[in-house]
């Protein structure tokens, strides 16, 4: 992963708020969306949708790709 190409996705449900990284394929996320990990961007975007949750790019994120997977 590059820096430039990492995002930082935050979602928001009826119950929660979490986050996914993306470099154009899901490659870290919350527990809660833990079944989007490896997807292509096109299908998380469907399924935040589908399910009525509200997505949105963190545009002023720190740079995630380079922090260790801890969680």
């Amino acid at each position: 992963m590059t820096d430039e190409k990492c995002q930082l996705v935050r979602v928001v449900g009826p119950n929660f708020v979490a986050g996914l990284e993306t470099d154009g394929t899901v490659r870290r996320a919350a527990p809660i969306l833990k079944a989007l990990v490896g997807m292509t961007d096109a299908a998380p975007r469907e399924h935040i949708k589908a399910k009525g949750w509200k997505a949105s790019v963190m545009r002023t994120a720190p740079r995630l790709c380079r922090v260790p997977l801890s969680w």
